[in-house]
């Protein structure tokens, strides 16, 4: 918080008078409140710390539309991926607005160069992205890609018949290791 006081500046002969010396104590509400506000309006230029209204007009700017269940770190980085989606549109440009959007260890990729499809595999914990994920790579896939966004997740069919030595590396993996393992995750 700014200290803010203008009777300082006043003259000594003017600041024995009490209307300038009431005058200046409203100025130095004013003041902060103005402070506080150009504050709040250079915080708002970091897509990283920006508020709920920022976001929403960035919404409206960019044509996104956010989900009712979308936080505000969930809408902070589909604006940030929707930015970074400037040309050109290469492979590695289109993975860095993906991770920019749900991180880099939430989605597989996966790009057929001769059968000219690109499938993005989401992971279950970010799956709220997916639609804003797909308009955004579909966008700036070429036009003869076919391009496949989905959700990713276990599929627990595969898993029935296995015992845990089948799950498991000889004790050394963790739950969370054999969810995460991509053998399991493939169609």
């Amino acid at each position: 918080m700014m200290t803010v006081d203008t009777i300082h500046y006043l003259p000594e002969h003017i600041k024995a008078i009490e209307e300038f010396k009431r005058i200046s104590n409203a100025y130095d509400i004013e003041l902060r409140l103005l402070w506080e506000a150009l504050g709040k309006q250079l915080d708002n230029q970091d897509l990283n710390i920006a508020d709920e209204a920022t976001c929403d007009r960035w919404a409206r700017l960019l044509g996104i539309t956010f989900l009712p269940t979308d936080t505000i770190e969930d809408k902070r980085r589909i604006i940030r991926g929707k930015m970074a989606s400037g040309l050109p549109y290469t492979e590695r440009k289109i993975k860095e607005v993906i991770a920019s959007m749900v991180g880099e260890s939430y989605y597989v990729w996966a790009l057929d160069r001769t059968g000219k499809t690109l499938r993005v595999g989401i992971l279950l914990a970010e799956c709220q992205n997916t639609d804003a994920i797909r308009d955004i790579v579909r966008a700036m896939a070429p036009a003869d890609v076919d391009v496949d966004v989905y959700i990713y997740f276990n599929r627990w069919s595969r898993f029935t018949g296995l015992t845990w030595a089948d799950l498991w590396n000889q004790g050394r993996d963790t739950w969370d290791d054999v969810k995460a393992n991509a053998k399991w995750q493939e169609d």
